[in-house]
């Protein structure tokens, strides 16, 4: 790194407001949880295993949604779905931490059923990426989309949708990505992948 350029760490903690939250490590697995009365969703604040979620034990008011592997080195979250003047709520469930980090819309499926699935999620999220790393962008005509859930390694397999490709970026410097609220996100359920944004790539 040479001198004056900052670390991934320090540029992260300058988008990290009162009252927002870090997640703790980084391209971890991660799970989540719905509440069913509201649906918004609970993602655990700190990395787990898949034994973690398979053993999961959960009160009526909520219900398993996923385990999925981050692709980012770090991520914060500015506040809650709808709730940009309160800290960002946090809550023991069935004896573990998690965050209240998204409220998704109504999925779009595709024609084909390899295709995406796409969801406007709202949520106040920052990604931050290492100097060094290569990371995949889906470009569309709609704008790039940074990978933000799964690995790049079966990316060649998946149906994108008609006008995208995959596009792969170098690195130079640390990469902190404020993603839009609400965010516009493409998943392949199946591959455990998801692309979100759109975002403005580097220079």
């Amino acid at each position: 790194m040479h001198s004056g350029m900052k670390s991934l760490d320090s540029l992260m903690e300058e988008c990290l407001p009162a009252g927002g939250v870090m997640v703790k490590g980084g391209r971890g697995l991660y799970m989540e949880v719905r509440e069913k009365a509201s649906g918004t969703l609970w993602m655990s604040l700190g990395p787990v295993t898949k034994e973690d979620f398979a053993s999961l034990e959960l009160s009526e008011e909520y219900e398993p949604l996923g385990i999925a592997r981050a692709s980012m080195d770090r991520a914060l979250f500015v506040h809650s779905p709808d709730d940009e003047m309160q800290p960002v709520r946090v809550r023991d469930i069935g004896g573990r931490i998690y965050i209240n980090v998204a409220l998704p819309g109504e999925p779009q499926f595709p024609t084909q059923p390899q295709g995406a699935v796409e969801l406007t999620v709202n949520k106040a999220h920052v990604l931050g990426f290492e100097a060094g790393r290569t990371v995949s962008v889906l470009r569309t005509s709609a704008g790039d989309f940074v990978e933000c859930i799964g690995r790049a390694d079966a990316d060649d397999k998946l149906l994108l949708p008609a006008d995208a490709e995959i596009v792969r970026i170098d690195l130079t410097e640390p990469w902190v990505v404020r993603l839009p609220t609400p965010t516009r996100t493409f998943w392949w359920f199946e591959m455990g992948r998801s692309f979100q944004g759109p975002v403005t790539l580097p220079a």
